[in-house]
């Protein structure tokens, strides 16, 4: 069980350190408002994941996959709502990164709307579905109790995947003094911009 544990472990790991739209959403809030900000939509995504897991765990997850049509209507969403993030991104004023999140933006407000990015990245994406229904039950003992590997399962990588995203911010903040003048703050928008659209349109391509 340990040697199972521990391949579990190396799997999460290397899963949740390649950069999907969640780290550069990440990525994105850090530099834009300060990492403290940002571990707000990090709290968002974890929220998805860990409503994404139970669903997948009670069996709503297994159905999503063997239908087509659901599935493919679940990556149509989450392609949209990628595509529309860099709509806004690209849209977006460029600002002085400096004077990341004001006082006149400092509000529960735009901490919502930074959890809402990150729990919609989050449950949108159909290939965590896809990770907790077909990797899940490899890890699952079958003769132990069921709810505590789970739940062993579902933390230890939301918690890498906590600390990843974390650590993605508090990096990407350093950047926030070489993004000072608006210029470049706009340049870094277009590219965040284009990086979302192209996971959008991946996703939306994938067969």
């Amino acid at each position: 069980m340990i040697n199972e544990y521990v391949k579990y472990l190396i799997l999460a790991i290397v899963i949740t350190a390649i950069p999907g739209p969640a780290v550069v959403l990440t990525i994105r809030n850090s530099i834009r408002y300060g990492y403290k900000v940002a571990i707000v939509n990090v709290i968002g995504n974890f929220c998805a994941m860990v409503l994404l897991a139970t669903l997948c765990a009670i069996g709503v997850g297994a159905v999503i996959v063997a239908s087509a049509t659901l599935f493919s209507l679940l990556k149509l969403i989450g392609s949209c709502y990628l595509i529309y993030l860099g709509v806004r991104v690209w849209r977006a004023p460029a600002f002085d990164a400096g004077a990341a999140f004001g006082k006149e933006e400092k509000n529960d407000r735009k901490l919502l709307s930074i959890f809402q990015e990150g729990f919609g990245v989050g449950i949108t994406n159909p290939k965590a579905i896809v990770f907790f229904v077909a990797l899940f039950p490899q890890f699952i003992d079958p003769t132990r109790a069921y709810v505590p590997q789970f739940l062993t399962l579902i933390f230890t990588i939301e918690g890498i995947s906590c600390i990843v995203l974390s650590t993605y911010a508090v990096l990407a903040s350093s950047l926030s003094a070489c993004l000072a003048k608006k210029r470049s703050m706009a340049f870094f928008n277009k590219i965040t911009a284009l990086a979302f659209a192209g996971f959008g349109l991946a996703l939306l391509g994938e067969g």
